[in-house]
């Protein structure tokens, strides 16, 4: 959400309720930028539980003890990502 980003209208469907609040406690110059940060933080909030749900399904006792953690997650992301693992460790599996 940078200041130079470019913008585009969306058309969509709220309560009834909820735009009558939207109007009620939003001037109209500011309602747009205020719509685009709650749906920018729902967004992250969505995005934290996702990556929450996803370390809290990680395999236990996966990687050797040599590894470090963050070596051992940096190869799940390229598992997931669907790129080849000697990309990361310098051999081919």
């Amino acid at each position: 959400m940078g200041v130079s980003a470019s913008k585009e209208r969306a058309t969509f469907s709220i309560a009834a309720d909820i735009k009558s609040r939207l109007e009620d406690e939003v001037p109209k110059s500011e309602r747009s930028r205020f719509v685009e940060k709650a749906i920018d933080q729902a967004l992250r909030a969505v995005a934290v539980t996702r990556l929450k749900r996803m370390l809290d399904e990680l395999p236990r006792n996966s990687s050797p003890k040599s590894e470090s953690t963050t070596d051992f997650l940096r190869a799940q992301r390229m598992k997931w990502d669907g790129r080849p693992l000697d990309v990361l460790r310098g051999s081919k599996e």
